[in-house]
């Protein structure tokens, strides 16, 4: 009988380059710096992967501290 593993890290399709988050996050009405969310990603040690030299982080992990940003719970 196989067992279902558990993935800590988030599916491929699901990361994406901060600057393009950056710009999908400024047509929400509380637009972000990439500063911000690098300081998002250290502050709750979020996952992260490098390629050709641009970071790659989980979106959805974004849009959650981004809520948290947004409420004044961050």
């Amino acid at each position: 009988m196989a067992i279902q593993t558990i993935t800590p890290y988030p599916v491929a399709s699901d990361m994406t380059e901060l600057e393009e988050i950056r710009d999908q996050l400024k047509d929400t009405g509380h637009p972000v710096s990439v500063e911000d969310i690098k300081a998002w990603i250290q502050d709750q040690d979020l996952y992260t992967e490098r390629y050709r030299r641009k970071t790659y982080v989980s979106y959805s992990d974004i849009l959650l501290a981004h809520r948290e940003f947004v409420t004044g719970q961050y």
